[in-house]
């Protein structure tokens, strides 16, 4: 028991954020819903490009999956608050539900499509874009403890990251021997645990009801108005457009650099998701917030230092270290960001800022992967890596610049 408690304790200081019930819970049915969200989506793009062999349907499929976060996102959020978070979170895990039963059911019949797929991946990105906010919301929302904010969001990228790192594996093992109707039952249980884990949410009594009256107008006056909004927010839309899009070229570095698409493809995801998750980590740490306060202003410069990295070496155990620190960097970026706006907001435009921020960084991404593909077929894989990190260089130091000649 001592033994048990003192565990306990450790864990409770190394991360703070765990000694919320409410967090607790929510994360254990984010880590089944993450997984299986990624078991489905990649299994999507494996039937799709088994049924079409087409790179460009593939690219169409994941701008429907993860394209709408850029106009749905701040929309939805701006009219969701701490008092109905989890009544939307509810609905659209039933709506989910809903299309994953579709899918399996087409599935079942033989008659899934290609068609048919984008179909349901329209509709799947529409919901996902309204859900997110939602659940980020009910999340904050349920803290008994507000100034565990930061380390909350921090807790929330880290299952997120593990679940990129686990469900493409989970995918690549379940489609080809029990086939996708299998992985969308995965997805289907997920959703109903995470569900199971809503439901026994009790919001904290601290939590305030929001004004009535919250729009979106509300979440863009207050980013105009806020100096740490008003530069990161932009800082993190050029950041997904040139920096995250280096997905992307990956399996073509891999291929045209290293001359062993299959090994290095797995080896460079591998190490940016290392980064990643070892970024998430340290935000969730009692260290986080100091952390994010201290080095978030270097964050976008050591992904372009990476990307120069990656732009210019020809060995491989550079270029390891370089992806290490390339998803190091975009995930200290992107949950500082979150993680200091929610913080500091006022809770009528909680939601909002939510949505704004998934249309920043996840809504830009769609778009920064078609315009990577596209500028590498012209220019190579090398020199779109070193076009990023100067474009990427140029953006921030213009926003930079004209937010202190603002001032």
């Amino acid at each position: 028991m001592n033994t048990a408690t003192r565990s306990s304790g450790i864990v409770s200081r190394l991360f703070p954020a765990l000694t919320e019930p409410a967090l607790r819970r929510y994360l254990g049915g984010q880590v089944a819903s993450v997984l299986g969200s990624w078991t489905q989506n990649v299994t999507l793009n494996l039937l799709v490009y088994h049924l079409s062999g087409s790179a460009a349907i593939l690219a169409l499929l994941n701008f429907l999956l993860y394209g709408p976060q850029l106009v749905v996102a701040p929309i939805a959020g701006s009219r969701i608050r701490s008092g109905n978070a989890r009544r939307v979170t509810l609905f659209m895990l039933t709506v989910s539900l809903v299309l994953t039963g579709s899918l399996i059911t087409l599935s079942a019949l033989g008659v899934l499509g290609v068609k048919l797929i984008l179909a349901h991946a329209l509709a799947i990105g529409v919901s996902s874009a309204v859900e997110v906010p939602a659940r980020q919301v009910l999340l904050l929302t349920s803290l008994r403890d507000a100034s565990l904010t930061s380390n909350a969001v921090a807790m929330n990228t880290m299952v997120y990251n593990v679940g990129r790192m686990v469900g493409p594996t989970i995918a690549g093992f379940v489609y080809p021997t029990l086939g996708p109707g299998a992985s969308f039952a995965i997805y289907a249980l997920a959703l109903c645990f995470m569900a199971a884990c809503v439901r026994s949410i009790r919001l904290s009594g601290a939590a305030r009801p929001s004004r009535a009256d919250s729009s979106l107008r509300d979440a863009v006056g207050y980013v105009l108005s806020d100096a740490f909004s008003a530069r990161y927010l932009p800082i993190l839309a050029c950041i997904g457009l040139f920096a995250a899009s280096y997905q992307t070229l990956v399996p073509l570095l891999a291929d045209k650099a290293f001359h062993d698409a299959a090994r290095f493809t797995g080896v460079f995801f591998a190490c940016a998701g290392a980064g990643s998750l070892s970024s998430a980590v340290l935000l969730s740490s009692a260290l986080g917030p100091r952390a994010s306060a201290r080095f978030i202003a270097w964050a976008p410069w050591s992904a372009i230092a990476a990307l120069m990295v990656l732009a210019i070496t020809d060995a491989a155990a550079a270029s390891m270290p370089a992806f290490f620190m390339l998803g190091f960097s975009l995930t200290f970026a992107a949950t500082s960001t979150n993680a200091t706006i929610q913080r500091q907001c006022p809770e009528h435009v909680r939601g909002g800022l939510v949505g704004m921020y998934g249309m920043a960084y996840n809504g830009t991404m769609p778009f920064g992967y078609l315009l990577v593909g596209t500028v590498s077929e012209a220019l190579g894989v090398r020199h779109t890596f070193a076009a990023m990190a100067v474009v990427l260089a140029v953006g921030v130091v213009c926003i930079v610049a004209w937010q202190r000649f603002k001032e």
